[in-house]
């Protein structure tokens, strides 16, 4: 499959008439990485973004004193990596392989001069970059972190849940020390959060499975544009 047929199913594409997109993709080049292989490091020069076409690339964070990297997201096939540092002169986050991967790979120069002169390609990154931004500014703001736990919990409700008599009931066990490795807290403040939770009857657990009152879903978590832009490291989809 040539860079050209690639791209015109993918949805970074969508709405490009196909000589447009035959133009674009002398600049396009396809890549293989290897299970494991660290695509670019934190603090690289920015070079290449890049689109999956197979496989599932891994975005972490250091964070320093020793601990271990906070994973960001994982990027599937057809999504696009690279786009929030492309006009940065460094990487600010580290993407490996977590499978064998087939890649697309633009010269960032070029994704700058040519990719974004196209309107529909330059509103879906400004799009993407302005929800970016405002997921930012959400943890920033969040809070004691009710707000963020209520977007997981909104996540697992939608995907894996029974409504009965205005509650979710989950159907997997959580565990509270992932989902505070999935949401960057201590564990000490997770437990701390469920409890406060419980105590006002908005979450409540039977033998590990949540049972999550609808009402305060509803309430708590309003911007759902932004729950659903979050990944969850390792989140099953």
């Amino acid at each position: 499959m040539t860079a050209e047929i690639a791209m015109s199913a993918l949805p970074l594409f969508a709405g490009c008439p196909p000589e447009q997109i035959q133009a674009l993709s002398r600049y396009a080049e396809k890549t293989r990485c290897k299970r494991h292989c660290e695509i670019y490091r934190e603090g690289d020069p920015v070079r290449h973004v890049h689109v999956v076409l197979k496989g599932e690339v891994g975005l972490e964070k250091e964070r320093g004193d020793g601990r271990e990297p906070m994973r960001l997201a994982i990027v599937h096939s057809g999504e696009s990596f690279g786009i929030g540092e492309f006009m940065l002169p460094a990487a600010h986050t580290t993407a490996t392989a977590l499978e064998d991967c087939e890649l697309l790979r633009i010269a960032a120069a070029d994704f700058r001069k040519h990719f974004m002169a196209v309107e529909c390609i330059r509103d879906r990154v400004v799009s993407e970059l302005s929800r970016i931004a405002k997921y930012l500014l959400f943890s920033v703001v969040s809070g004691s972190g009710t707000r963020m736990l209520a977007f997981y919990l909104r996540r697992l409700c939608l995907e894996d849940a029974e409504e009965r008599d205005g509650k979710f009931h989950v159907r997997s066990k959580v565990f509270q020390p992932e989902i505070a490795s999935l949401l960057n807290m201590s564990r000490e403040h997770v437990t701390r959060l469920f409890a406060r939770l419980q105590e006002q009857g908005a979450v409540d657990f039977n033998r590990g499975h949540p049972v999550v009152d609808k009402e305060w879903l509803q309430k708590t978590v309003t911007d759902t544009d932004l729950a659903d832009f979050i990944v969850y490291r390792d989140y099953p989809r």
